[in-house]
């Protein structure tokens, strides 16, 4: 019998392919509307860009690299056999197809579009039931990281609800709900659970002396606050004083996790410097709602700073391993990810700039990160398609 492709062999082929492919797309619109604006036009969408660029940067790609990770690491987390082939294949296809039916519907509206947030929405809860499957299989005595990504996942189909809700009435308030729950209820909550799970496990294999320090009162405090900030921007109360104590709490962590020792290894301290802008972006959260003035900068702080740059360093590091390659950041990807925090850090001032100089910084940090992605997924989409370097399954 012939063997399958090795792009159908392992979970996090089959997601983190199209995961970078839909990720460029996805900047590479992006860059092309805020081109136009410079010229005072846009892309004739059937929805608003900003509207539209909010659903796509929360959902458009984040779900598909958590499949491939969750659907990897997941089953060794939990003690169990790996999800089969074809769950883990259907869950990325429909995600995939979801998205392109979506970004077909933003074009031309009418049933496409909704057509394809049900398509979307099918597949999402395919992740969240395929996680289920495992958690609830798991003869594992601890599996309290599994049970709070769960959790995080169930807020993140009532966002999707809230995305319904706003794309079938018109009603912006649904999009305000998608936005704070996928932002505060599911994202953050799901990238800090896998945060303190690894980083110190990650650390204490590549540092010595270290010593692992994950309690779960840190946890559960991230959690919170994360959860906390999202019912007071729903609730539409000041959350500087919550902000500015999560801050803190991200610093010390930072520290304590020991990011200046970090520096002695490459592709461990793109894990510790991504973790790092956290407390950069409550600060100016606490900033923002005490002081005013500082526009989108304390959100592009944890959206791009945050999320962006952690999603190159997990997910190199993924498929560094899985490939049968050294765990190692050569050159290459090291000057890729430093590209990406100078741009994160572009992004963030940018809205620090007087309003007239914004709309060129805008388009030059999303030009930016349209090449780094593409030079990214040059260095490792061809990896999803070829056997391990060391010659094993996977």
């Amino acid at each position: 019998m012939a063997r399958a492709h090795p792009f159908f062999s392992a979970p996090h082929r089959a997601a983190f392919l199209p995961g970078m492919l839909l990720a460029i797309l996805l900047l590479a619109g992006w860059s092309a509307e805020l081109a136009a604006r410079l010229f005072g036009l846009g892309l004739p969408l059937a929805l608003p860009a900003m509207l539209a660029h909010g659903f796509l940067m929360l959902f458009g790609f984040f779900p598909l690299f958590m499949t491939g990770f969750l659907f990897t690491a997941g089953p060794r987390w939990l003690n169990v056999p790996p999800p089969g082939r074809g769950a883990y294949l259907l869950t990325p296809a429909l995600l995939a197809a979801g998205l392109l039916l979506w970004l077909a519907g933003a074009a031309v509206g009418g049933v496409w579009l909704l057509a394809g947030h049900l398509v979307y929405s099918l597949g999402f809860l395919g992740l969240a039931g395929g996680f289920a499957r495992l958690l609830l299989a798991s003869p594992a005595p601890d599996r309290r990281h599994a049970w709070a990504v769960l959790s995080a996942f169930g807020i993140g189909v009532l966002a999707l609800g809230a995305a319904g809700y706003w794309l079938l009435s018109g009603d912006v308030r649904g999009w305000l709900w998608m936005r704070d729950l996928a932002l505060w209820g599911f994202l953050l909550p799901v990238f800090l659970t896998v945060c303190h799970r690894m980083l110190p496990f990650f650390s204490s294999s590549a540092l010595a002396p270290y010593q692992p320090w994950r309690p779960w009162w840190l946890l559960a405090a991230m959690l919170g606050g994360s959860w906390g900030h999202g019912l007071l921007s729903i609730a539409g109360w000041p959350s500087w004083g919550l902000d500015l104590a999560l801050a803190v709490l991200f610093g010390y962590t930072s520290w304590r996790w020991g990011l200046l020792a970090s520096l002695r290894v490459k592709l461990l301290a793109m894990l510790h410097l991504s973790f790092a802008w956290l407390a950069v972006g409550f600060a100016l959260y606490a900033w923002q709602g005490a002081l005013g003035g500082l526009a989108w900068a304390p959100l592009h702080a944890i959206s791009v700073g945050f999320f962006l740059t952690m999603m190159i360093a997990f997910v190199s590091r993924v498929s560094l391993g899985h490939s049968g390659q050294p765990l190692e950041a050569g050159k290459a990807l090291w000057g890729l990810y430093l590209a990406a925090q100078w741009l994160a850090l572009a992004r963030v001032v940018a809205d620090l700039l007087p309003v007239g100089w914004r709309a060129g910084m805008y388009g030059l940090a999303a030009a930016g990160w349209l090449l780094t992605l593409l030079l990214w997924g040059s260095r490792f989409l061809p990896v999803y398609l070829r056997p391990r370097a060391d010659g094993k399954d996977g």
